[in-house]
């Protein structure tokens, strides 16, 4: 368990440098990697998927020695991060999101959009609903006027997204969600955890006030919270006792 977990923290560290047809129904996400809602790549079964700032590119990395390159997608400008759910991508970029879906050979095919006032934009989804924050306070791409958010929006379906509720946030960076329990992180502002079983009324259950997270990773009742210089584990089995089972510093 130990050895497990510190393979995960590592694996996490590397971070901070940073369903239609049979075929298609294959690609799950039972072999992803685990990443973080600021995560510029991410492993989808046999393939990896990376975003740089314009484009989406895929590799099939079935055979570790021979890694091939198999599309490069231009997507727009200010892509920012990836995340895969249930055969889809995710990407947020500086004004909004887009779901593509992974098609047979690892090709991604674009599904839709959903747009928003220029921002700072990581975003974590589950079958029914997406959650997006958008940051204004020190994101050199917010334009003016834009709010620090938290967004939740219907995709249901998937070719059509709607926002059903907005919420005011301090300065958000990364989040994470597990079940009904969503992890926020706003920097030196510490960590909110919320209860969103109702998007339109979501509970703030905690806000730990005494960390300073800009990603998160939930676990299963473990969260890694990963800040600027150390990544700090979490226990939130007992969502009423979420306490700190280690911390490791990285960086400088």
């Amino acid at each position: 368990m130990i050895r497990n977990t510190l393979f995960l923290l590592l694996l996490t560290a590397l971070w901070s440098c940073a369903e239609s047809d049979s075929e298609a129904a294959s690609i799950s996400d039972s072999g992803s990697g685990v990443g973080g809602s600021l995560a510029r790549f991410t492993i989808v079964g046999d393939y990896l998927f990376t975003v740089d700032n314009n484009n989406l590119h895929s590799f099939d990395i079935s055979q570790a020695s021979d890694i091939r390159p198999q599309e490069s997608i231009f997507v727009g400008q200010g892509v920012e991060t990836i995340f895969p759910l249930n055969g889809f991508l995710f990407l947020g970029t500086q004004n909004g999101m887009l779901i593509y879906q992974i098609r047979p050979g690892g090709v991604p095919e674009f599904v839709s959009s959903y747009q928003h006032v220029i921002s700072c934009d990581p975003v974590v989804a589950n079958n029914q609903y997406a959650y997006v924050t958008l940051r204004a306070s020190g994101c050199r791409q917010a334009v003016a006027g834009a709010a620090d958010l938290l967004e939740i929006i219907d995709i249901s379906n998937l070719n059509n997204p709607q926002i059903v509720a907005s919420y005011d946030m301090d300065s958000p960076f990364g989040l994470g969600l597990d079940g009904q329990t969503l992890f926020l992180c706003e920097g030196a502002g510490g960590l909110k955890v919320f209860d969103v079983a109702d998007p339109q009324n979501i509970r703030l259950l905690h806000h730990l006030t005494n960390l300073n997270a800009i990603d998160v990773i939930p676990l299963g009742g473990l969260l890694l919270a990963i800040g600027p210089d150390r990544i700090v584990q979490l226990d939130y089995s007992d969502l009423s006792n979420i306490r700190v089972v280690s911390e490791i510093s990285i960086g400088v």
